[in-house]
């Protein structure tokens, strides 16, 4: 039996850097917790726009927000992992080298920007993404609690500019692409799928137990600590290699029909 499903967000539930889910979704969330079936939702999104979008059932799931950084409910952050203030600081100089990138920095309950960030971009942030954002004066100044360091950059069909600077920062700090904008920066523990660990054993759930979706590189992680993978449709091509199971693409919501069936088979751990 199935008694903990965990999903991505961002081109797994919903499209990149939008709020604009199906709300079949929310009556679904509420019969497998009928069921006895805990649910969380595990993003690179900062805690309070998952607390938004998932408005009508926040209080029946877990959050795991900055790519696996702060673990809560929507009440009570349980777990957070913050960034060594020191190297967090030299990558943030590295950082504003990049050409056209826009930064962040994310802490366990609020997000920075440097004042004199792209209007759009912050626009697009607060609408779509629907993100409190702080303006500081420098962002050096929110390095003690950060969880991570997310570098923005349009697409343009090239590598993602903040994609040179992994591989140098490789043992001290981890990069891990979350979307064909972004690159996050996090302390080496922190992964999607070391939250979801301390989430089973919290709970007493095993892997075997454990059923999870995903479409990008950080998913990668949460993927592994489940015996019940999916990678939807629409993922990346190294995401589908490590899951167990393709489910449809987003376009059809995938994840959404897999966790019908899920209810229907009263928490069954049934494959397609």
């Amino acid at each position: 039996m199935i008694r903990l499903v965990a999903t991505d967000v961002d081109g797994t539930l919903v499209p990149d850097g939008t709020s604009h889910i199906n709300p079949e979704y929310f009556p679904v969330i509420e019969e497998l917790r009928r069921l006895g079936i805990q649910f969380a939702v595990a993003s690179g999104r900062q805690e309070d726009s998952l607390h938004r979008l998932f408005a009508p059932v926040k209080d029946r799931v877990f959050f795991i927000s900055s790519n696996g950084g702060v673990l809560s409910t929507s009440t009570r952050i349980l777990f957070t992992t913050p960034m060594e203030p020191s190297g967090l600081r030299q990558l943030l100089e590295q950082c504003r080298q990049l050409p056209e990138c826009e930064l962040l920095i994310a802490a366990s309950q609020a997000t920075y920007c440097q004042v004199g960030a792209n209007p759009e971009f912050l626009r697009w942030l607060r609408e779509e993404y629907r993100f409190t954002i702080e303006e500081v004066p420098d962002l050096e100044a929110v390095c003690q609690d950060a969880v991570k360091l997310s570098v923005y950059h349009k697409p343009d069909g090239k590598p993602h500019p903040a994609t040179a600077l992994v591989e140098p920062w490789k043992g001290r700090i981890t990069g891990v692409v979350s979307g064909p904008e972004w690159v996050d920066f996090a302390d080496p523990r922190v992964q999607k799928g070391a939250a979801i660990r301390i989430l089973q054993e919290s709970l007493e759930i095993s892997p075997e137990e454990t059923m999870v979706f995903g479409d990008q590189l950080n998913d990668v992680s949460m993927l592994r600590q489940a015996a019940y993978s999916y990678a939807v449709g629409s993922a990346r091509p190294e995401v589908k290699a490590e899951a167990a199971r393709i489910a449809p693409p987003l376009a059809e919501d995938g994840v959404l029909q897999v966790l019908k069936k899920l209810a229907e088979a009263k928490g069954a751990a049934v494959w397609e």
